[in-house]
């Protein structure tokens, strides 16, 4: 979450071009010139006015740019007394450690999600948590005949012990509910909360089937799953 120096006027956030690092961002250069802003006036319902500035930033660590919202209040100075951040884009999500081994392709299929969840789009988001989730349990064995859907995988792979019980209660509730209301339901707001969950339950299930990925191999041979040539090697590349 981004957070505003009220007395510098800096905005210090994760940075998506810095591979979602902490930093800085400033309003003005060296020379003190501002990068520039545009303010509107807004009154509350109350009836008091109150100026808000939409402002350019540049990382202090790559240079890019970003957009704060700011209120900064009746009087419209910068930085000025009890500014207050109203928003602030891009800004990087979290990014949740995957396996080395984890396919390349899948990752970045993760990594997209990631991006959407930090930019609050988190319809998006859930559905390709569903997206990455069911494409794993594909390109593991539960595949083909035998497996009408998704619920019919994740309940496989508990029962090959791949994952656990309460992984396979999280993946069902936490992952692909979630999904199937984007894909196949009328469009309703998700809201962030749910999706965070989303994003850590997959994270999880993603470590079982690849952290040690040698003994899970092993399993999806003895189950039948994979074939032991694939197996000996990994079906995921």
């Amino acid at each position: 979450m981004a957070q505003l120096n009220p007395e510098q006027g800096t905005v210090t956030a994760k940075c998506p071009m810095c591979q979602g690092a902490v930093s800085s961002f400033e309003w003005t250069n060296r020379e003190g010139v501002e990068y520039g802003a545009v303010a509107r006036h807004v009154q509350s319902p109350r009836g008091e006015l109150s100026v808000i500035s939409h402002r350019l930033f540049r990382c202090a660590g790559c240079g890019s740019g970003a957009l704060g919202v700011i209120d900064v209040g009746p009087r419209g100075i910068y930085p000025g007394p009890h500014p207050s951040l109203l928003a602030f884009t891009p800004e990087s999500g979290e990014k949740l450690p995957l396996p080395a081994s984890f396919p390349e392709a899948l990752l970045k299929e993760f990594r997209e999600a990631e991006s959407c969840l930090g930019y609050g789009c988190y319809r998006a988001a859930a559905g390709l948590f569903r997206s990455v989730l069911e494409k794993t349990m594909r390109i593991n064995g539960y595949d083909g005949k035998g497996f009408k859907n998704l619920p019919d995988k994740i309940d496989a792979a508990a029962g090959d012990g791949i994952i656990t019980a309460s992984r396979q209660k999280a993946a069902h509730e936490k992952i692909r509910v979630l999904g199937n209301d984007v894909l196949h339901d009328e469009w309703r707001e998700i809201p962030e909360p749910d999706v965070k969950s989303a994003h850590h339950y997959a994270q999880r299930i993603l470590e079982d089937l690849y952290d040690d990925r040698a003994s899970v191999l092993a399993i999806l041979e003895r189950a039948g799953r994979l074939e032991p040539d694939v197996a000996s090697g990994d079906s995921a590349d």
